[in-house]
């Protein structure tokens, strides 16, 4: 048969009509089963199984037809029937293709847009219980054990846990845990098989230091936790001067171990020495010890500044030194010290390390800190935060904070997201838990929130700061009880305005004034503890309680309070926590212009931060019903309740304030404070 005579008898027995209508076909039952299948709860096998058979059955389906022919009178061998009239309805068959294929692309893109949809709209949730994913190439360094006579050099150590592993988490084919989760196994009590499982990792490495002098020995093994076997181990017994040719050498023996392959700059990466001199090093170990305890302490912020500023000293090309001293400035002017000078300290700090190594991972952290902490310029820190995420060092943290800036911005599905990711490589850390869980406050998602700290206090059950973010979470509830007994073994510090200021916050929602206002002469007797802002701001909150109380002289403390909190503002050194007492104190005073001035010096604060924003304005707010502008209030109210935010208002807070009384018995407010705040 010659090839013309062969294409018109596929075309005679009808092969060609059956091959495009077998595809359309067989593309319309795949996409009815990849489209509805998962709507139903079908497993994916009978998806691959219906993909499968379209596939098998399209040649026999061509040999069917070459072979056979549908007749009037039934199926029958082609050549036993002669050449087949042309049918009036020949051409109804294109139809039908047509038909399919319309339904097929209908199917086909409303498939992808529902999924889109659903993506969107479905909330990511960060899990209540870990379900770490486990893969080979997986490593966490556990504590390295100080074997020195003195205990003091515990920071060398810890130091030395802390290099291998940012060296290790240069490499990108590596998941290394971050050291916040791994610190938590420091007192040796959990079997490594259950440290693995709780981190998600398949290998173990643990060592000890040993320092005498210019003399250190690191013992270090790598084991594969599953079976407990040794896959590496390795003693080495060097002077202080080659410290940084241990862990250059350690990370790579454990990454060959795992057969992981270094990019040459990821070689580069881990081999590079920070500075030749060991006296500034060890300087620079001594601050990262704190900056690694996560300590909020002003003293130990003063003395993380003090290690890094002598490290630099030592050695004005130490780049990370720089880097770390320009984040712990930044940190101070944040939540301490609001001033010119300490500002001007960070810059000049991050300044040296761009101009030393502007690439570097910790340098691009380091001015994302900037950018986020001191001036607020968002998208320059999601910039900076996403350089450091991508050279790998910091990622954890570079991650977490990238998350706060999205939480900033309102972004609040990404969010969630990033703090799931946060945890995938930081599985332990309370402090990505319980941020998590404070923006699932923000969406008054409160199940979500206990959840989450829930899963922090098996971590941390002492910690005082996540016991006052229970009992908030229990107030804005209505559960009133459940926060008193949050709050009941709480250690007054007011050095930590976390946890007094809950405290606080409670009593004056019980209207328990006497004890707000004992706690407050208590925490004012000794000043000089006190940062000068924060007991400014604790002798305002303490003119406030008296105010509501109606006890005599309020109004003498408070007038003070205002003088006081003004030339702060004057100064240029307040907090937001500053300008929000300097409100509440000028609404009871019915100080308007006062109200007025700050609440305008908010407005740029209020529309570019989704967090710290609506609390802003619902301080306004308060501050507006003392003045009696009770329409505007009830405006601010209408529209915090439907607003995400941090201390987002509910029904049952608004009910408890006293702040709220001279609006309490308007008829709208009280059809605000219907329900118990609980997501429906």
């Amino acid at each position: 048969m010659n090839p013309g005579n062969f294409f018109s008898e596929l075309k005679r027995r009808n092969v060609y009509k059956v091959a495009v209508a077998y595809g359309v076909v067989g593309w319309l039952l795949v996409q009815i089963a990849t489209q509805t299948f998962p709507f139903f709860d079908v497993p994916n096998w009978a998806v691959r199984l219906v993909i499968l058979l379209v596939v098998i059955g399209f040649p026999i389906a061509l040999i069917i037809a070459w072979a056979f022919e549908l007749t009037p009178s039934g199926l029958k061998r082609t050549e036993s029937v002669g050449p087949s009239p042309k049918a009036s309805g020949g051409r109804i068959w294109i139809w039908v293709v047509v038909a399919g294929c319309l339904l097929s692309i209908g199917l086909f893109f409303l498939g992808r847009y529902t999924a889109r949809r659903t993506t969107e709209d479905r909330p990511p949730v960060v899990a209540a219980s870990p379900d770490p994913v486990v893969t080979e190439k997986s490593v966490a360094v556990l504590p390295f054990e100080n074997r020195s006579r003195d205990p003091e050099n515990a920071y060398f150590a810890d130091g030395i846990q802390d290099e291998i592993l940012t060296r290790l988490a240069k490499i990108a084919e590596l998941k290394v845990i971050s050291r916040t989760s791994t610190q938590k196994y420091k007192d040796g009590s959990t079997n490594l098989r259950e440290i693995a499982q709780q981190l998600g990792v398949s290998n173990i490495v643990e060592g000890s230091v040993q320092k005498s002098g210019d003399q250190v020995r690191v013992t270090v093994q790598l084991i594969r936790a599953a079976n407990d076997s040794h896959l590496w181990a390795e003693t080495y017994d060097r002077k202080l001067t080659d410290i940084f040719a241990i862990e250059s050498e350690i990370a790579e023996t454990i990454a060959r171990a795992l057969r992981a392959k270094l990019t040459p700059h990821e070689q580069q990466a881990v081999t590079t020495k920070p500075t030749e001199n060991a006296e500034a090093y060890e300087s620079y170990l001594r601050g990262l010890a704190l900056w690694n305890s996560l300590s909020s302490l002003p003293e130990d912020l003063d003395a993380e500044v003090g290690y890094y500023t002598r490290a630099v000293e030592l050695d004005p090309k130490f780049a990370v030194a720089w880097s770390f001293l320009a984040c712990t400035h930044s940190y101070k002017y944040n939540e301490m010290e609001r001033t010119p000078e300490r500002a001007a300290q960070a810059k000049d700090a991050l300044d040296h390390a761009l101009l030393l190594q502007p690439q570097l991972g910790e340098t691009q952290f380091a001015k994302g800190i900037y950018y986020y902490k001191v001036l607020g310029e968002y998208d320059k820190a999601l910039e900076a935060f996403e350089n450091a995420r991508q050279s790998s060092t910091n990622r954890a943290r570079a991650v977490e904070f990238i998350s706060y800036v999205k939480r900033r911005q309102g972004k609040w599905d990404e969010t969630l997201a990033l703090h799931a990711e946060s945890l995938e490589l930081d599985p332990r850390n309370p402090i990505i838990l319980s941020e998590a869980a404070i923006t699932y406050r923000c969406l008054r998602r409160f199940e979500e929130a206990h959840a989450l700290v829930d899963r922090a206090r098996e971590i941390e059950p002492d910690n005082q700061q996540l016991m006052a973010l229970k009992a908030g979470l229990c107030l804005a509830q209505d559960d009133v009880a459940g926060a008193g007994r949050w709050l009941k073994p709480a250690l007054f510090d007011g050095r930590d305005p976390v946890v007094f200021t809950a405290c606080l916050h409670y009593w004056r929602l019980q209207r328990q004034y006497p004890e707000a206002i004992a706690a407050l002469e208590r925490i004012l007797a000794a000043p000089q503890l006190l940062l000068p802002t924060f007991a400014a701001n604790y002798r305002a909150e303490l003119a406030l309680v008296e105010a509501l109380a109606g006890n005599p002289g309020a109004k003498e403390k408070l007038e003070h309070s205002s003088a006081e909190l003004k030339t702060m503002q004057r100064q240029g050194g307040t907090l937001h926590w500053t300008g929000s007492m300097l409100l509440l104190v000028s609404g009871l005073l019915k100080d308007k212009a006062t109200v007025d001035s700050v609440a305008e010096g908010f407005r740029e604060k209020m529309q570019n931060d989704a967090l710290v924003g609506p609390a802003l304005k619902e301080t306004i707010a308060q501050a507006r019903a003392q003045l009696g502008e009770t329409d505007v209030a009830l405006k601010s109210i209408r529209e915090l309740l439907e607003t995400p935010g941090d201390s987002a208002p509910t029904p049952a807070l608004l009910r408890m304030d006293p702040l709220w009384d001279p609006i309490r018995n308007d008829p709208r407010f009280k059809e605000m404070t219907e329900g118990d705040g609980r997501r429906k």
